[in-house]
């Protein structure tokens, strides 16, 4: 690894987003090791430990941070949806489907490696609320369900079995493509 210049005095943000993707490099890669420690992310932005502790304070803390960008992407993603003919609902549940398998180191770190970072009931990051605010939010304003966020959660329970499923067991034959599976199963729920 090439010798790292320091960053000019008065650009910590800068330091401190290179040390969130040395982070998220670090952690998105589908892994049943450790999670990686300060110092280690410190290696890879070729800093002093000291450094990484001017801008957080522990190795949770930067985990939240690389979990909060994460979310943040998941989020983008489906906020941003294009149209679909079958509506709004299916398009998020594309959306979803699609970014969770373009970033699966992401979406197995958010969705199922709580238990492996020592996150526990009412953690912000553990439940997902957001994303069930998103889906019930979206289901009251297309659907006629009187029950929008136990749809939103049946909606969610389904997308994650097609989404783990797919990304656990890449060479099974699905025998449809993912974006008919998707439509299927949300335009059932619905």
């Amino acid at each position: 690894m090439a010798k790292r210049e320091p960053n000019p005095r008065g650009t910590g943000d800068q330091l401190r987003a290179q040390l969130v993707a040395a982070a998220s490099e670090l952690l998105l890669s589908p892994q049943s090791v450790a999670l990686p420690s300060l110092r280690a992310v410190a290696r890879a932005c070729d800093v002093s430990p000291a450094a990484v502790y001017l801008h957080f304070d522990s190795q949770k803390a930067l985990i939240d941070a690389v979990i909060d960008t994460q979310l943040a992407s998941l989020g983008e993603a489906v906020g941003a949806a294009p149209e679909h003919p079958d509506g709004a609902i299916v398009a998020f549940g594309l959306a979803y489907a699609h970014w969770a398998l373009e970033h699966p180191g992401a979406y197995q770190l958010l969705f199922e490696s709580a238990d492996r970072l020592g996150m526990g009931e009412g953690d912000h990051h553990a439940s997902g609320d957001e994303l069930i605010a998103d889906a019930t939010a979206l289901l009251t304003a297309t659907t006629t369900t009187t029950e929008p966020r136990r749809l939103a959660l049946s909606l969610w329970s389904a997308l994650h079995g097609v989404v783990s499923l797919r990304l656990h067991k890449p060479h099974m034959d699905w025998e449809v493509p993912l974006d008919e599976e998707i439509r299927w199963v949300v335009l059932r729920l619905q």
